[in-house]
């Protein structure tokens, strides 16, 4: 690689690194404001409580004790969903950068192994097959490895899902 092309590089680099930032804090912002609705949520529950406790009306203050339990659990759940939603799209802006240079990583690769097969002592044909095919072969297994992270995130989102469905369904027969 030539200072010229290092330098398009370093620029190509710099400029998707400013990208990533802003994605960042934008995904900061977003997660802060649904920590802030939970606790703006939470505070007026707080606030209702002590006023019931504060005129002695314990059975208004059980009657929203009740109410906001099962009111945080839905919270809760929407909460998840939303926090979720935030890093599945980071971590897929993140992949699918790291799967695009691993892309021009082999590329290169397999380019200056062409390049330099003519000087190479005999059989170099075969080393430079190899190589392209183990970094094939890393290119699949990463995407392969992608798709096993995502398939296993859904599972136990739904495993937690349907656990809450029945442990809900249970104290309801109660």
């Amino acid at each position: 690689m030539d200072k010229k092309d290092m330098q398009a590089w370093q620029q190509e680099k710099a400029k998707e690194l400013f990208e990533y930032s802003h994605k960042l804090l934008d995904a900061a912002k977003e997660l802060s404001a649904h920590h802030l609705e939970e606790m703006q949520w939470g505070m007026k529950n707080a606030m209702e409580s002590a006023k019931s406790a504060a005129k002695n009306d314990l059975a208004r203050l059980k009657e929203l004790q009740e109410s906001a339990t099962k009111e945080a659990a839905k919270r809760a759940t929407l909460y998840q969903k939303k926090v979720k939603s935030v890093l599945r799209d980071i971590g897929d802006d993140a992949a699918d950068g790291t799967e695009k240079h691993l892309e021009k990583v082999r590329t290169s690769l397999v380019g200056w192994l062409e390049g330099v097969e003519d000087k190479l002592p005999g059989h170099a044909d075969k080393l430079s097959k190899v190589v392209h095919d183990m970094s094939t072969a890393g290119q699949k297994m990463f995407k392969e490895g992608r798709k096993i992270v995502n398939q296993v995130a859904d599972a136990a989102e739904k495993n937690i899902e349907d656990y809450r469905k029945t442990s809900d369904s249970k104290k309801k027969s109660k």
